[in-house]
């Protein structure tokens, strides 16, 4: 396969990295992050389930974004992964907002940080060489 051009290489690397900081994030300080949402952690256990979810996934994709990133024929794997990811929390969070309302301000930073990213994911994937 021919070289990836290198803004689809960039914006891989960056979904990569976002994605391992939010990991790590959520995984070091998830009391104070979820407490942005209104979430209490009152257990151990909730805790621990919280840290898995949002903290263990994004890492574990984050690393699947990084080996996508390792070998030019993944990179617009690993776009596409990341796009339809970030499109499922966008689609969710809207469709959330949409139904129930009265939601904090973060929600909607949320959104559309989401939004963006999965388009500009979507856009690098077809720059990559490939249709979405």
């Amino acid at each position: 396969m021919a070289s990836v051009p290198a803004i689809p290489r960039l914006v891989l690397t960056t979904a990569a990295v976002l994605f391992a900081a939010f990991g790590i994030a959520f995984a070091v300080a998830p009391h104070r992050l979820a407490a942005m949402v209104d979430l209490p952690l009152p257990t151990n256990t909730a805790t621990a389930d919280y840290v898995a979810t949002y903290g263990g996934f994004e890492i574990g994709f984050a690393v699947f974004l990084f080996t996508c990133l390792a070998r030019p024929e993944r990179v617009r794997l690993g776009l596409l992964a990341s796009g339809w990811a970030v499109a499922g929390f966008a689609i969710a969070r809207g469709a959330a907002i949409l139904l129930l309302g009265g939601v904090k301000p973060v929600m909607f930073y949320a959104l559309a940080f989401e939004t963006i990213c999965a388009a500009i994911a979507f856009l690098a994937a077809r720059r990559s060489g490939g249709d979405v």
